[in-house]
């Protein structure tokens, strides 16, 4: 249709330098379909707006922007079915999600409102995290002066924390979909002047071993495998200053990222362990960080 109309246009472009009688008829006419041209480049563009906004292309347009959560795009999206298509099924389905929306959009004004006044107080901690191929279960979350670990049945490894330190510590069991998975780092805050301070990363330790010669690594323990056991259980730790634990509450949190890699160790026993590889933890949280990457396990 461009083409169409850039043709007429240099047509009459070139029949304006004559003068002739003739040459006069042919511009008329020229101009008359360059008009009818335009009317019905008019009429195809409407037709071209009307097809992109049925119903269908409406619902469809919806509920991408309420995948993105842009709930304001989406409401006008459904607001523009009801508007053109009263009385249809689409304009009832519409209008139910419109509500939908509108008391999404209030739980969430009222949630930001609940959080400004009541700060860090309105996390509530959680001994069971699920995200992706990931379950992890937090048995028990301490503070003490001896991490064990390493346990191949009659012997166990213990990491005695320096004098003026102590250790914050987790037993865990990690559930996996999947066979080689990132584990997530389990972070030690500490409340003060009003903000969650970055203390430390917590390291992972296998609990146990079957045996001594499955510990050295003369053959494999498929219960610390995850291509062979579902779970796996695990003593993590990191050791701080009692200055730092003493000065404020501390909150151990764990943050949905995988930056903890199966490794083979170059030298020592086991010869496999967890890694950390760039988990980058926030220096300082903010309430909000919980809403979606930041999980509160236990305040000590």
């Amino acid at each position: 249709m461009k083409r169409i109309l850039l043709a007429l246009t240099i047509g009459i472009i070139t029949l304006i330098s004559c003068s002739d009688g003739e040459t006069k008829k042919q511009l008329s006419e020229l101009k008359t379909e360059l008009e009818q041209t335009k009317t019905e480049l008019s009429n195809c563009s409407a037709e071209l707006t009307e097809i992109k906004n049925t119903a269908e292309n409406r619902f469809i347009k919806a509920k991408k922007l309420l995948t993105d959560n842009n709930l304001n795009g989406a409401k006008i999206e459904f607001q523009g079915i009801v508007d053109n298509f009263k009385g249809t099924n689409d304009a009832t389905t519409a209008s139910k999600e419109i509500d939908k929306i509108e008391k999404t959009i209030e739980k969430k004004r009222v949630d930001a409102e609940r959080k400004k006044a009541l700060g860090y107080k309105v996390l509530k901690p959680t001994t069971r995290v699920k995200y992706g191929d990931l379950s992890l279960r937090f048995d028990k979350v301490w503070k003490g002066k001896r991490w064990s670990f390493d346990d191949y049945g009659n012997q166990y490894f213990l990491r005695d924390a320096e004098r003026g330190n102590s250790h914050i510590m987790a037993r865990i069991s990690v559930t996996s979909e999947n066979n080689n998975p990132s584990l997530p780092p389990i972070l030690v805050y500490q409340m003060n002047n009003g903000e969650l301070k970055y203390l430390g990363t917590q390291g992972y330790k296998f609990r146990r071993w079957k045996d001594y010669g499955s510990y050295l690594g003369n053959y494999a323990d498929y219960g610390n495998d995850f291509s062979h056991s579902k779970t796996i259980p695990f003593n993590c730790g990191v050791e701080l200053s009692n200055d730092d634990l003493k000065s404020g509450t501390i909150y151990v949190v764990l943050k949905k990222q995988g930056c903890f890699n199966r490794t083979k160790v170059d030298y020592g026993n086991p010869e496999i362990a967890y890694r950390e590889s760039s988990c980058n933890p926030k220096r300082i949280l903010k309430v909000e960080d919980f809403d979606n990457v930041y999980v509160l396990i236990k305040k000590l």
